[in-house]
Order: structure tokens, then sequence, then C-alpha cells
């Protein structure tokens, strides 16, 4: 359930809600069983009631939908602009609703009340991934509306392997639903300085972090700069980035506010890079400021050279104290179905 970035670095990832809609009510006991015990799936044997509820959650913006705002500061005659909150990107982590949110529904051809084909086609989210169950006498049908794009993928429920296939699939699209959604900002945010975000010799270096810390959750966060992870259990990490031209801003700030030679020194070669205290990221020379931290730095080079470090001791600096994990919220969910 960790995360992994295959095709992309998406700038915020977290957890979602798989929907599954199958008549046969034991068919829906086992399957969460056999599937990643941090998949969340909610079950549903009425496709009608199903569709409803994603209906209603369709009110809710796709994340990054809610993201963009009209500068009025500078009004134009000829064109509308608009601007990125990019700082509401980390505070999604602060709402407990954000693994509700569908990515995925799981729906079986042959039902009663509307057949699998049917509920694709009355979805209305077009970044929700679509994964129809067969039988043998559905494959001609599944193969047309997988190429015509109605579906994305479809399993045969007699397949032996079709509990691996179905969780395989279920984390591709997962991770291509924060893509589609993401794709957006990440594009504005390569444009402007945020450049690692489509710089693909950055990827290898993410996925390193990621085998030493198993986060579900992914956040761009700037000053600083960098990708706020998160565990399972909201424990976090912070990826550091840093570019020669950040180094240089910050080098700028400092030494007007007379930093301490060793801050300048290492803003100035990249060998390691200073964690800040101060809430915008920079240095700070007021009294009572928290003191510098050093962090050893890697140096990487693609379209810029990249300067990261990993930040173990975030907990305060991003108030993590007030966000409910992905554990603590699937417990809630298992005490609420008790219930």
């Amino acid at each position: 359930m960790r995360l992994t970035f295959d095709h992309g670095l998406a700038p915020f990832r977290f957890p979602t809600t798989t929907v599954m809609v199958d008549d046969h009510e034991t068919y829906l006991g086992v399957v969460p069983l056999m599937l990643d015990p941090l998949q969340r799936l909610k079950s549903y044997s009425s496709p009608r009631q199903a569709l409803a509820d994603l209906h209603r959650l369709d009110s809710r913006a796709v994340p990054g939908g809610g993201w963009l705002y009209r500068w009025r500061e500078h009004p134009s005659p000829n064109r509308e602009l608009m601007a990125l909150d990019v700082d509401s990107i980390a505070r999604t982590m602060h709402d407990p609703a954000r693994f509700a949110e569908v990515s995925v529904v799981v729906v079986d051809q042959a039902m009663p009340e509307m057949d699998g084909l049917d509920f694709c086609r009355q979805l209305d989210n077009p970044y929700i991934g679509k994964v129809l169950l067969t039988g043998r006498a559905d494959d001609e049908t599944a193969i047309e509306a997988f190429n015509s794009g109605l579906i994305d993928r479809f399993i045969r429920k007699n397949d032996p392997r079709a509990m691996d296939k179905l969780q395989q699939a279920i984390v591709t699209l997962q991770q291509r639903y924060f893509e589609r959604a993401g794709q957006f900002v990440s594009e504005a945010m390569a444009l402007g300085d945020v450049h690692f975000l489509r710089d693909p010799v950055f990827l290898p270096v993410l996925r390193e972090v990621l085998q030493q810390f198993p986060a579900v959750e992914c956040y761009l966060h700037v000053n600083p700069t960098g990708l706020l992870l998160l565990d399972a259990d909201g424990h976090g990490r912070f990826v550091l980035i840093q570019t020669d031209d950040d180094l240089r801003t910050h080098y700028e700030i400092a030494s007007d506010l007379g930093a301490p030679i060793e801050v300048l020194t290492a803003l100035r070669d990249g060998t390691a890079l200073p964690w800040f205290g101060s809430r915008d990221g920079f240095y700070s020379d007021e009294a009572g400021a928290p003191p510098v931290r050093m962090i050893p730095a890697t140096t990487v080079r693609g379209e810029h050279w990249y300067h990261y470090a990993v930040v173990d001791d975030v907990a305060d600096r991003f108030g993590l104290e007030r966000v409910v994990s992905y554990r603590r919220w699937l417990r809630e969910q298992d005490d609420t179905a008790t219930d």
C-alpha cells in the first residue's frame, strides 16, 4: 500500500477508497480478505445505491479542484488571471475526509438492477478508474468496452489470479487518478520554480527515500520547498529540495541578516542544507527563532542541479499531531461499520 511513482511524480497523493459493486453479498465479504489490508473497500450489493452515493460525492471537488482562484489584484480587460494556492496542497492532510475520496470502482457485469457497463456509463467523475468483473461469456463485450475507453480493466472472476490482478489494477488506477487530477498543478509548478516535479532524474531519488520510509501520503510544499511524506501512522519525513537558484536566494537573505558562517558556507557549497524553523522557510534573526539545523545533502543533476536532504523530525513544524492518520481512519471506519 506504500507509495509508488511508476509513471511520474504527482504533487499530492493519499490513500483513497475503492467502491466495489456486486449483487452477490458473499463475494463482497470475501474479496476484502484477499486484498491488501490497508486497501479501503466500500461494498454495495445495489448498483443504484452505489451510483446515488457516488453522484453525491461528486459534489466534492476532486483533489486540486479547489486550489485555483481569480487574481483580483491584477485585473485585466482582456484576460482573466488565475492564481494557484499551493499552500492548500499540504493543508489537505488536515482533512480526515480525504481518505473517503473514491478513485476506483470495481463492478460486476451481470447484475439484476443494471449491468456493469451501464453502471460505468452513468459515472460522472472522469478521473475514477473502472474495473469490470466478468464471466467467460462476457469477454467480447468487455473487450469492446475496454477498446472504447468505457472501462480501464476487465478481470474474469474465475481467473485463478483474479485477486492478484485486481489488487494490481487498483494500485495502478489509484496512481493514475492522482496523476490526472494533479497534472495541471505539476505543469504550472514546473513552469515556475518547482522544476523537480517534471524532471525524471528526481524519480529514482524519491524511490530510494520510499525504500527507507514506507509513506502512504505525499504533499508538495514550498518554503521550504520539497515533499512532505506521511506513513500510515501519521509519522512524517520531509524531502527538502533546493536548486542552485534556491540556495543563492537563501544565501542572500541569510547573509543580510548576519547568519553564522557555517550556515553561509553550507548554502554556498550545497554540502548541507539548513533547516530553518521559521514559518516561511527562510533564515530569521528574530529573538527566540529556532536554531538552524544542518542536514547532510546529496546532489543530483537533471535539468537543474538539485540538492536534497531528508528531515526526520517534522511533527512540530507541520502540526502532525492534529492529523488523522490513515490507520486511525481505517479503524474508525471499522468501528462505525460494527456499530
